[in-house]
């Protein structure tokens, strides 16, 4: 059986979702969509059928056949084992802050190579990006609220409205120094 830290982001998020209900994998793919989780875990339609047999060797989830909607499907579920797996993952990674890698950085190290107006029209429509991300990241939060989606689960959509915000201060204050300079 794979321990807490062999868990996948995949793996967490599929158990994650399986704790909520017993799914199957179409089911699991539309929840994935509309709660816009393949910004913030490694879910994608392909990995989802691959990850549940993966899950199901280990014996973390377990499948039954359900007839649903006048169709044979799959019905997936979390295993004691399984629970026990994500619980010891969720400690791991609310307890250990996780090195951020941002393309931003790449760009603003190699600044010096674009005409200093050209910089900053590039800053600006970063900035303007972060501006729609945050617009949007609340109307997945409003969305969310509205399903009846746990605090836990809402905060997930709220924290990358508190980045860039962080992330818009940063911009401006780099930009206030490069006109200054």
């Amino acid at each position: 059986m794979k321990t807490p830290s062999k868990l996948s982001n995949a793996e967490t998020a599929l158990l994650g979702l399986l704790c909520e209900e017993p799914m199957h994998p179409w089911q699991i793919q539309k929840v994935v969509e509309q709660r816009d989780m393949r910004h913030w875990t490694d879910l994608s339609q392909a990995t989802i059928y691959s990850q549940l047999r993966l899950l199901k060797r280990a014996k973390l989830v377990e499948c039954r056949p359900q007839i649903d909607q006048g169709r044979l499907r799959k019905v997936y579920s979390v295993t004691k084992p399984g629970r026990a797996a994500l619980r010891a993952k969720v400690r791991e990674l609310l307890t250990e802050p996780e090195a951020m890698k941002w393309r931003v950085d790449l760009g603003t190290y190699n600044l010096d190579l674009l005409p200093r107006r050209e910089a900053l029209a590039c800053l600006r429509a970063y900035r303007a990006k972060l501006e729609e991300g945050i617009a949007c990241y609340r109307k997945l939060q409003e969305y969310m609220e509205g399903c009846g989606c746990s605090k836990a689960r809402c905060a997930v959509a709220r924290r990358p409205v508190f980045l860039f915000e962080g992330e818009i201060h940063w911009v401006d204050d780099f930009t206030a120094q490069l006109q200054r300079s």
